[in-house]
């Protein structure tokens, strides 16, 4: 981790804050308002719109700008888009996180639905709600994209599950206070940093429930230029076997022993899948 999140120590969870939408935004000019509206138009009407722009040498601040008050904004020296999310996590007051990149947007009742599943979890359960992304193309079109996610079967380890299963970006719901206990997104990570944050907050008892619904539509675009994947060549090139062995370990350390073989695959896999 570069550094400890700051808690944000003003009002805390506000009474008529309850979800933190976090948009991230690197030279998106081209969509960063649907990204914006989108979450705007959400049928649920306690949410908070914080949009980072991180460094964009385009027209995207001018049109973050135009929204006025109903968005919370801040402008930063570019450091990539984890470090943007973590600094939209260091602003936020909502109970609830949704993090959404400045090229997607959302389904409209997305929140409302995914609050009502996460109120319904039992209040003991140590746990966030995540669904589907519905994958489209750069002019908004549906296109195929994988969706293997599922539920946790009877008896299997919640990190296995989650290897198996791990949901992208916005697809899930976070509870504030997990985010926090594990400072967010690591910055030193060239790629794989929602896989990377979601197998901190489950290896931190943190269980991901799958809730098959529709959260948001996933761009993709020739040649995939999204903020998500933009510092590679900058910040070099980590391997996938990098990834992995540094996952072995963190596992393996947290369990207090091995991984055992149909982990390490699973992890493997899941690696490729999303790197």
């Amino acid at each position: 981790m570069a550094h400890t999140l700051v808690r944000n120590s003003g009002q805390g969870e506000r009474e008529n804050t309850s979800v933190s939408v976090i948009i991230p935004c690197y030279n998106d000019e081209a969509y960063v308002g649907d990204a914006v509206r989108s979450a705007l138009d959400q049928s649920y009407p306690r949410t908070e719109i914080i949009v980072v722009d991180d460094g964009s040498t385009d027209s995207s601040w001018d049109v973050i700008q135009s929204f006025g008050d109903r968005v919370r904004r801040k402008r930063q020296a570019n450091q990539g888009a984890p470090a943007a999310r973590n600094r939209g996590l260091e602003m936020a007051e909502g109970k609830y996180v949704k993090f959404l990149d400045a090229d997607d947007m959302l389904v409209e009742d997305c929140i409302e639905r995914q609050v009502g599943q996460a109120e319904a979890l039992p209040e003991e359960k140590n746990a966030v709600v995540f669904g589907d992304a519905i994958w489209v193309d750069e002019d908004g079109r549906k296109i195929d994209g994988y969706n293997d996610l599922r539920r946790r079967k009877p008896n299997e380890d919640p990190v296995t599950h989650l290897l198996h299963s791990n949901p992208l970006t916005s697809c899930p719901l976070h509870r504030r206070e997990h985010l926090l206990e594990v400072d967010g997104f690591d910055t030193g990570l060239p790629r794989n940093q929602e896989q990377d944050l979601h197998l901190r907050l489950a290896l931190r008892g943190v269980e991901f429930v799958y809730e098959p619904t529709p959260t948001y539509y996933f761009r993709q675009h020739e040649g995939a230029d999204r903020i998500s994947g933009r510092s590679y060549a900058e910040q070099g090139l980590m391997t996938h076997y990098d990834l992995i062995q540094r996952y072995r370990r963190l596992i393996a350390e947290q369990q207090g022993e091995p991984l055992p073989a149909e982990v390490s695959t699973a992890l493997a896999r899941a690696l490729w899948r999303h790197g």
